[in-house]
């Protein structure tokens, strides 16, 4: 497989080196929008013969970014990018191997026109390739945006000319870190008249672009972003920002302006443009994304390019690749391989207990070399049921193993599990060592496998039920899970020796809002705010959470006062005092 490192701001001379003499122009390859939508995408990168390849999530399903070429040397001492270069077939193929062997039918995205037809030649009869027309960028040259030149943009000049009679005392200012709060207050207000947050608090549920937004604020600086500001009397209006794309392109990430100010969205759009450096012939002002009002807003300003991006899909079912027979069948193999448990245990196991849909595989040269499954479980919490998943059966082919097979394992089930609304996760480290590796994967020893009762052969599940019940914090057994377990000790007969002392377990954390939620509950006098900041696996865990009367609002904007916590810390802070426990789980 191919190795992926999480991509953060330390990479961003490794993406500059890759993208600055580029001539691609998606607006999705700028520093600042790979490192702000993190958070939802869950971005890492990796460099694949001199290709440099972006991986991530679009909703739950793995995607790729067209891979890019660096650049070369040329005598002239400039670097280029030569034709014959741009599209690599070997790489196409090694990306498309690594999305198989993390379970998804390759899906590649950002593939502009010039390349689909090479693609289609190398892979024929193979994939499905259709434009996008809601994710096309916008481009326009930078004279044509400064100046407004010719009839067809006269009523763009004509708006500005109307703000300028309004308000002759206007400032530009450039969009320095003093003035970032003032933009943060102009987003809220903007928020609170936009059709979508009319029902709710701006600050309650955080809009995905307010976040990203957010995120550039805090890492303003270090992203090199570049903005500008429209004051009127004092009173900030409007304001912009965005970076590079390439040597030639500069990328509008965001535009805000105050609509009772008749013209203001258009005059920051010009003064932006005409104090960027001169270097930048192209300005993208990014997609659309099918919101037929900004389309045509966007139209209007009449685009030199709309840059069109390809969606490239599997377009066979693949067949052998998603036989659910097959999967079982070498699941069941490494299984045994693995853990050398017995027929009659196994028998059990994947009769009653795998699902498909519980299944997490690492398929490679055909076959599956790794898989876990994410077990549903319900962790009963001072009385109120919450989802949770058991991490039951990771194991890789001893011959599969130091490849990164296990991290990648352990991201795709967190990541999945996360969009199916399950909290926690737990587990029961096999070894001593998995412990420090669980732990690196955000896992905490916050809760015990305690003994079974003595005799457990003869409880009925509806008494079984009440002692499980009468614990404050516990993960429980249904009635099916319960028969389950007794079946397994049956099968033991005379072999079967419950545990006599207490082991201790693992529990993670899978949605930092929703444990807080639960934690603020039954904590009404805790007051405080917390930053998570380290979720690799996922970062839309990542933000503050400032908790207060049993209410937690979950925001980007910074607090100098806020505790920082991993997410490993975060389960301990949790579970503190809680005495978790679980038990009789099958391993």
């Amino acid at each position: 497989m191919i190795k992926f490192r999480d991509i953060t701001l330390d990479d961003k001379e490794l993406i500059h080196s890759f993208m600055y003499w580029s001539e691609r122009q998606n607006c999705d390859l700028s520093f600042a929008n790979i490192i702000s939508w993190r958070f939802l995408y869950n971005t890492q990168y990796a460099v694949v013969d001199d290709y440099l390849v972006f991986r991530f999530y679009a909703g739950h399903h793995l995607a790729y970014m067209m891979p890019i070429p660096r650049p070369q040397q040329q005598e002239d001492g400039t670097c280029k990018v030569l034709p014959c270069d741009e599209c690599s077939v070997k790489v196409i193929r090694a990306i498309r191997d690594d999305s198989i062997a993390m379970g998804h039918p390759f899906l590649l995205l950002g593939v502009c026109n010039y390349m689909r037809d090479l693609i289609e030649r190398s892979f024929p009869d193979t994939f499905d390739i259709k434009p996008d027309r809601d994710y096309s960028d916008y481009i326009y040259t930078r004279d044509k945006l400064a100046n407004l030149s010719g009839k067809k943009l006269q009523s763009k000049r004509n708006h500005i000319n109307k703000f300028k009679t309004l308000y002759p005392d206007y400032e530009y200012h450039t969009l320095t870190p003093e003035l970032i709060p003032q933009c943060i207050e102009l987003e809220r207000q903007w928020r609170k008249t936009s059709k979508e947050d009319n029902d709710i608090e701006p600050d309650e549920e955080l809009s995905e672009e307010f976040r990203s937004m957010m995120r550039a604020f805090n890492r303003w600086e270090k992203l090199g972003l570049t903005g500008g500001t429209i004051f009127v009397k004092g009173k900030l209006v409007a304001f912009t920002f965005g970076c590079p794309i390439n040597h030639n392109t500069f990328d509008v990430c965001v535009e805000k302006a105050d609509v009772n100010y008749e013209g203001s969205f258009a005059i920051i759009n010009q003064e932006f443009v005409r104090h960027l450096p001169e270097q930048y012939y192209y300005i993208n002002r990014e997609e659309d994304m099918g919101d037929e009002g900004l389309r045509q807003a966007k139209l209007s300003y009449r685009p030199d390019i709309i840059l069109e991006k390809n969606v490239i899909m599997e377009k066979h079912p693949l067949a052998a690749f998603e036989d659910q027979n097959r999967i079982k069948t070498e699941t069941r193999e490494i299984w045994k391989t693995v853990f050398n448990d017995s027929e009659e245990f196994m028998n059990l196991y994947f009769s009653r207990v795998y699902r498909n849909e519980y299944n997490v595989c690492c398929q490679l040269d055909g076959r599956v070399v790794a898989a876990l499954q994410t077990l549903p479980y319900t962790l009963l919490y001072h009385g109120k049921e919450v989802k949770t998943s058991y991490i039951s059966g990771v194991s890789t082919l001893p011959e599969y193993r130091k490849q990164d097979i296990g991290n990648n394992l352990m991201r795709q089930a967190h990541f999945s599990i996360y969009y199916k609304d399950v909290v926690f996760a737990a587990l029961i480290p096999a070894e001593e060592w998995l412990y420090e590796w669980y732990g690196k994967r955000g896992y905490a020893r916050v809760i015990t496998c305690t003994p079974p009762p003595a005799d457990v052969r003869n409880i009925s599940f509806e008494d079984f039920d009440r002692i499980q019940r009468s614990k404050k914090c516990v993960i429980l057994h249904d009635a099916e899970g319960y028969d389950v377990i007794k079946e397994d000790i049956r099968l033991a007969g005379d072999e079967y020796s419950p545990a006599k002392e207490s082991i201790p377990a693992m529990l993670r954390i899978v949605n930092a809002k929703k444990a807080l939620d639960l934690y603020a509950s039954v904590n009404l006098g805790k007051s405080m705010v917390l930053h998570i900041t380290d979720d690799t696996d996922i970062p839309m865990n990542n933000a503050y959470y400032i908790i207060n009367k049993g209410k937690v609002r979950k925001t980007d904007e910074p607090n100098e006062t806020a505790q920082k916590l991993t997410i490993t810390q975060l389960a301990e802070l949790i579970f503190a005092n809680e005495n978790a426990e679980m038990n009789l789980m099958l391993n």
